[in-house]
């Protein structure tokens, strides 16, 4: 319980208040601050608030050299046979949980859009699936200004198991009104773009915001349902989400959910508040009781503080806006046609509406779902953050400092808040140090108290907690009878982290989830605790951190640096990628990392690369060139079993060429190896996949190494062993830029027989530039979220594995 203030500690806090209140409206910083009016509604939490590719000419596949491999005489490649899958029933069991459950709320998943947004709504409909409605199977409703063509409704059919509508928005609920002054609105647009505010000029843009703020829930395939959660092309949902919403949210008289609330432009709605106020004057009797202006007012409704929930996430009851209060408020600003004459945005509308006309009580801060509509996102903190695996930055919430130029122009009253903020923080140390009564007052649990009140203060009702109840059941889980001996192997830094939780999170949820295999992640230096806690957090999996021997990293002394210097900077000099660095790694993954001593219980490994990307981690730069990794397609069955059973000991997806100034001498040194080991080499091997002529030139053909799933105790075996030592001793790895991939795929191709590669043609990967897409009925059985058509070598592909 906390001591009551002392008269003095009160004037010292008044000191600070006054100080900071003068700074600010000094600075003029109120608009860019008012994001804080959450706190005076009672909500505390801040959570409110590829690398350079060579451009030499480089072919643009090697699949054709598949036909000389005979990797089995069949049509098509081999399809793992249904024992190794989960089993149908058990997925059922967890797909369609709630189809048979008691009780399921009346509501669908909701999707304006166009036939241009197909690969952003792909994208977006398969994050809900994997992170929710796998689990719970609830419909959905796409909704476009124009008939969704066939290919959209085909790619976007494949990703669920749940029911699918198709509508067209009926022309007088999306377009503008033939009453409005297109005069008068043009000369509103133009205002707006000499301003360079962010869709100022656009029509549809208006089109858009009148039909989400009025028409949406009157559209005939959305009478049926009562909820709804609106999905927008082209977001991330950081975290899974294992409770049903909907039913909590019908369960705890709630009308409406947000995970992210902000200021709006105040140019786009510069009378809305006036309009708001005329209504209110007219119809005082639809005024909730306990309604939430203080959260849009900083002077009980005098004038808008411009706050509001950031609508393209929202969960809701459509009722609500099929109500009288709703109708007629809408309708009211309809008249005044600000959607066109201004630039009224459905999220100012709707979040004064629920403030105004619903209880407090009534809105619910969904703080456990991860969510990213750029440039901003919330990421759930402590627990929530835990509990669902979420692939973000604790640390990354509400603001990411990577606004494209026109955006970050746009915001630049957040420059007086850093402003504001730095001033504050220099004279709070100052009248701390300077001042004992002003530091005893100031300190952190004193003004929490003084704002907050006591500790044992009831909760926010936005803030109130998910039952248990509203979760799946933990029954839902799929059981293997057997498992491989088998892990995933990761080689990472530290400064990878955002990437390699975005692997990871994907691996999770295509995959891993169900089959719970084990992670490696190796570095060759200490991973720090955060990394640990954040990966840790992923996965319910086990997860081992190796830390590898300098004399497997490092270039070894043997390598004569001056040659191998002046062949790096060969390379730089001709922009060959990676010229300069990059070699350790090489070396490492061709002839080390399966003899680490983590590693040395395992036999098979599946390796993951990982996606350097900013989304979700506002300390990476998103401007910058990355890898780009994704897996496309759900892996219902288990390739380990598949390679253990079928004996096979790689496995890949992409296959390519590699480029010819990293590897001049290469081939070389393998004959050498060859006619001193013949006795090494199988008869039924797949030299034929890596030359032309016999082995008299290398073709460079390779397996893409950024996947592969393959057997270690083959990498451990005499033969190898004996090619890697060979190797490592002419020095290429240093003095070229001998890769792993074109090592690995010349060990497999020459030291294992053919019917042992296999081509994982199941399953989608992207690492940039290149993807593997899979094809037919693949693509629909694996709810494959690639477009077929973008398939690395496809045409080529199929064609010569006719003849394999």
């Amino acid at each position: 319980m906390a001591l009551p203030l002392t008269a003095s500690q009160k004037r010292s806090i008044l000191l600070a208040v006054t100080i900071v209140a003068g700074l600010c409206f000094l600075l003029g910083a109120g608009r860019g601050t008012s994001t804080l009016k959450l706190n005076q509604w009672n909500l505390q939490d801040k959570d409110i608030t590829q690398p350079d590719v060579d451009n030499s000419p480089l072919e643009t596949s090697s699949l054709s050299q598949v036909e000389a491999m005979s990797l089995a005489p069949q049509d098509t490649p081999p399809i793992p046979p249904e024992h190794l899958y989960v089993e149908s029933k058990v997925m059922d069991d967890i797909e369609d949980t709630y189809e048979s459950s008691p009780r399921r709320a009346n509501a669908t998943l909701l999707i304006l859009a166009r036939n241009s947004d197909l690969d952003g709504v792909v994208q977006s409909m398969e994050q809900v699936e994997s992170k929710f409605n796998r689990k719970f199977n609830y419909p959905w409703v796409l909704l476009n200004d124009v008939e969704f063509s066939p290919e959209f409704k085909r790619r976007v059919s494949v990703l669920t198991n749940a029911p699918i509508s198709f509508g067209v928005i009926p022309h007088e609920h999306w377009h503008q009104p033939d009453w409005i002054d297109e005069k008068r609105a043009r000369e509103g647009r133009d205002r707006l773009v000499k301003q360079n505010i962010i869709y100022g000029g656009s029509v549809s843009y208006r089109n858009m915001c009148r039909f989400n703020s009025g028409f949406f829930f009157r559209h005939e395939l959305l009478q049926q349902y009562k909820w709804y959660w609106r999905v927008e092309p082209d977001v991330r949902y950081f975290c899974d989400v294992d409770y049903d919403p909907f039913l909590f949210m019908e369960d705890k008289n709630k009308i409406y959910g947000f995970t992210i609330s902000m200021p709006d432009w105040e140019p786009t709605i510069p009378t809305l508040w006036d309009s708001v106020r005329e209504f209110i004057a007219e119809y005082p009797q639809y005024l909730h009781p306990d309604n939430s202006m203080e959260f849009l007012s900083d002077n009980s409704g005098e004038t808008y503080n411009l706050c509001h929930f950031w609508s393209n996430f929202e969960i809701a009851d459509m009722d609500f806006w099929r109500s009288e209060a709703y109708v007629k408020y809408f309708e009211f600003l309809e008249e005044k046609g600000g959607f066109y004459y201004e630039r009224w945005g459905d999220a100012p509308v709707h979040s004064i509406a629920v403030s105004l006309f619903a209880g407090k009580d009534q809105i619910h801060f969904f703080k456990d779902i991860g969510y990213r509509h750029s440039p901003f996102q919330h990421c759930p903190q402590g627990s929530d953050w835990k509990k669902g695996h979420c692939s973000c930055d604790p640390n990354d919430n509400f603001v990411s400092p990577q606004f494209s130029p026109p955006l970050a122009k746009m915001m630049t009253p957040m420059r007086y808040v850093l402003l504001v903020l730095g001033i504050i923080v220099g004279l709070h140390y100052i009248l701390s140090l300077t001042h004992r009564d002003y530091g005893n007052a100031t300190s952190m649990s004193r003004l929490t108290d003084y704002i907050q009140g006591s500790g044992q203060a009831e909760p926010a009702p936005y803030r109130e907690p998910v039952p248990d109840q509203y979760y799946k059941p933990p029954e839902a889980v799929y059981t293997p009878d057997r498992k491989a001996n088998a892990t995933f192997v990761m080689l990472v830094r530290n400064s990878d982290l955002p990437g390699i939780m975005n692997s990871m999170k994907q691996i999770e949820d295509r995959f891993n989830r169900k089959f719970n295999y084990p992670y490696v992640l190796l570095n060759d230096e200490p991973f720090t605790e955060d990394f640990k806690k954040y990966i840790s957090a992923l996965t319910n999996a086990e997860v081992e951190f190796g830390l590898i021997p300098k004399e497997d990293w490092v270039q070894p002394p043997s390598v004569d640096e001056e040659k191998a210097s002046a062949a790096r900077e060969a390379m730089v000099k001709q922009n060959v990628i990676y010229g300069g660095t990059y070699r350790n790694m090489c070396r490492f993954n061709s002839g080390f990392f399966y003899k680490q001593e983590v590693l040395q219980k395992y036999r098979y490994y599946w390796r993951v690369e990982y996606v350097l990307s900013s989304e979700g981690f506002a300390w990476i730069d998103d401007l910058c060139c990355r890898p780009d990794i994704k897996f496309f397609c759900d892996v219902d069955y288990d390739p380990f079993l598949l390679m253990q059973d079928q004996q096979k000991v790689y496995g890949f997806t992409i296959s390519l060429f590699e480029y010819p100034a990293t590897i001049p001498t290469l081939w070389q040194h393998v004959r050498a190896f060859i006619n001193e080991n013949p006795e090494l080499i199988p008869v039924n091997n797949s030299m034929a996949f890596l030359s032309d002529d016999g082995g008299e030139s290398y073709n460079r053909c390779h397996f893409w190494s950024n996947f592969e799933i393959a057997d270690m105790d083959f990498w451990r075996s005499e033969a190898y062993t004996k090619f890697f030592d060979y190797l490592d001793e002419q020095g290429g790895f240093y003095y070229e830029r001998w890769g792993d991939a074109p090592v690995h795929s010349i060990g497999a191709a020459l030291f294992a027989r053919k019917d042992q590669l296999h081509f994982f043609n199941d399953m989608g990967y992207r690492h940039e530039p290149f993807q593997h897409c899979p094809q037919g009925e693949l693509h629909s059985k694996n709810r494959c979220w690639c477009d077929p058509a973008q398939n690395f070598g496809a045409s080529t592909f199929r064609h010569n594995f006719n003849g394999i």
